[in-house]
């Protein structure tokens, strides 16, 4: 199993890699370099605990009210929204990470904290169903 998270570890960097490319060269086709480098390089870590899912982002100015999170099943969404104002004009940027946890979670027990520019995201799993035997009732014949 130890091979199967470094595989998955190595295919996760890997995609990485190709969607910062990506974003980069978008990013000069429009040139736009200074809005999408920020967004491209969120440092962000997923641990699979025994009890629960722990994901943290680095997130440099980014404030409360900026951020969204969501939840959906087995998926996890976190946008942040911010506005930059420079020589009069309002910018606003957009960063959006979506992906599947490794399990579902109790999405009403999820918590959220922001300290400095830590993001971290505690997910409770929700418990696997317990085997029960199942009782045999004996009906006499009427």
């Amino acid at each position: 199993m130890p091979n199967l998270k470094i595989w998955k570890s190595q295919q996760l960097q890997r995609l990485r890699n190709d969607s910062e490319r990506l974003f980069d060269r978008l990013c000069s086709d429009f040139g736009l370099p200074s809005l999408c480098q920020p967004l491209a390089e969120v440092d962000l870590t997923i641990k699979d605990l025994p009890d629960e899912v722990i994901v943290e982002a680095q997130l440099p100015g980014v404030k409360p009210e900026d951020l969204a999170i969501e939840i959906n099943g087995d998926m996890l969404s976190i946008s942040c929204t911010q506005q930059e104002e420079a020589a009069g004009e309002t910018r606003s940027s957009l960063m959006e990470h979506r992906f599947k946890l490794p399990c579902k979670v109790r999405s009403e027990d999820v918590v959220a904290e922001l300290t400095g520019t830590m993001l971290r995201i505690i997910m409770p799993k929700c418990r696997k169903p317990q085997a029960r035997r199942v009782p045999i009732l004996l009906k006499h014949r009427s």
